[in-house]
């Protein structure tokens, strides 16, 4: 309300007084004129974990295979929608560093046996080449939805992320964090680092923005430094596919 004599701001004494806050003059109103300030309409909701897991659930891998009596895992993504998925090269080798021949992977719910395409380190993920695999579904399930990359231009230090995988091989789970730095220097290379929660397990697995977009893959972390993890940019894993996929 305005005051009538110097056009202030008028601030409410009682119901029906108000009184201005510049020249002091009050006014009164009728009870039953005085209407309740209309509520603004609430912003819309921002992205979450929630709509982010519920949006990509159906195209993230829990990567088995088996040697002897030991169980390897790790997590995978899938590009497209022939069963095209992307994983680390360390997640699908031996101990001799040859592609595995009895990979599993399971997506929204189903058991797929899975084939080793293309390693991108011939040195298991330990050589100069990039630690990814291209991974080829036997059978594509019902319902999978392949994910959708995030410009890495578009990343930036602060932002939050979500890393969905098969933490410690005991089933698919979602953590959160935020980008702690874009580009850090690791053993030669260029990768993005994040806070997220990461154990054995989540390598290969994917990094989502806010809006549910891959801007990265799981490599590495740190286990003597508690939030040092490290991912591979979406800009690297994107030209790794334009170079290998047919």
């Amino acid at each position: 309300m305005r005051c009538k004599s110097c056009g202030g701001e008028c601030t409410a004494v009682s119901p029906t007084l108000y009184r201005c806050r510049y020249c002091g003059d009050e006014v009164t109103v009728d009870a039953a004129s005085v209407q309740a300030p209309v509520p603004e309409a609430p912003a819309p909701a921002e992205a979450s974990g929630v709509s982010v897991y519920n949006k990509n659930i159906n195209g993230i891998l829990e990567l088995t295979w088996q040697e002897a009596f030991i169980i390897h895992f790790g997590s995978g993504y899938l590009i497209d929608d022939k069963g095209t998925a992307v994983t680390n090269t360390h997640v699908v080798v031996d101990g001799k560093k040859k592609a595995v021949k009895n990979l599993v992977a399971t997506v929204n719910g189903e058991k797929v046996r899975a084939s080793v395409e293309v390693l991108g380190d011939d040195n298991g993920g330990l050589g100069k080449g990039v630690d990814l695999a291209l991974v080829r579904l036997e059978r594509v399930p019902k319902g999978v939805t392949p994910l959708e990359f995030e410009d890495f231009e578009n990343v930036k230090i602060g932002e939050k992320v979500y890393i969905i995988g098969n933490s410690e091989g005991e089933g698919t789970c979602i953590t959160e964090g935020i980008v702690s730095d874009r580009l850090r220097p690791v053993n030669g290379k260029q990768l993005l680092m994040t806070d997220c929660a990461v154990n054995p397990g989540n390598s290969g697995g994917p990094v989502f923005n806010e809006k549910g977009k891959v801007i990265g893959t799981v490599v590495s972390y740190r286990p003597d430094a508690k939030g040092m993890n490290y991912v591979i940019p979406s800009d690297t894993v994107q030209k790794f596919l334009k170079k290998y996929m047919k």
